[in-house]
């Protein structure tokens, strides 16, 4: 009885993640572009298929998985500080559950767990106009991190900065 239930158990915990990780293989990625900043980043339309209104200001774009057990947000927004990636990341970014974080001249990144979600986050700082920075944020259940790793590197790979309309 208590084999059963650890069977149980694991197929809970596997099926979830190894039905992420066959959509993630079939999933038709797609690219979207931010007209008024330029951001863009590929993402899997299979996969987010929810978006919520767009903002008024038209910064970019936020959508979830049908189940929403995953977030994706994408946008661009003006520097209006002149911020280095470091002293963004030290004055806007939410550093509660960090565990991992990477700061360069053009870049930063953190990811961490947050209740039972892992988060991850990138903005990227315009090289010789600091004035505008393209990011994403992603969001996703810890207990799918192997099967959601191959999705975050892509996205994050992706990240670009275009011309937008402002």
């Amino acid at each position: 009885m208590r084999l059963h239930r650890l069977l149980l158990l694991a197929l809970v915990v596997v099926i979830p993640a190894s039905a992420v990780a066959a959509a993630m293989n079939a999933s038709r990625w797609t690219t979207y572009a931010n007209a008024r900043f330029g951001t863009t980043a590929d993402y899997p339309a299979d996969l987010f298929t929810r978006r919520d209104p767009p903002p008024e200001n038209g910064d970019g774009v936020s959508m979830h998985t049908a189940d929403n057990r995953a977030t994706l947000t994408i946008f661009g927004h003006y520097n209006v500080e002149n911020d280095t990636p470091a002293a963004y990341f030290e004055r806007i970014v939410e550093k509660n559950g960090i565990t991992y974080k990477q700061i360069t001249a053009t870049y930063y990144v953190a990811s961490g767990v947050r209740g039972a979600n892992i988060f991850y986050e990138r903005c990227n700082f315009r090289k010789g106009d600091m004035a505008t920075v393209d990011c994403f944020e992603l969001s996703y259940p810890a207990a799918e991190k192997a099967a959601w790793d191959v999705i975050v590197t892509r996205i994050s790979k992706s990240l670009r900065a275009g011309k937008g309309i402002d």
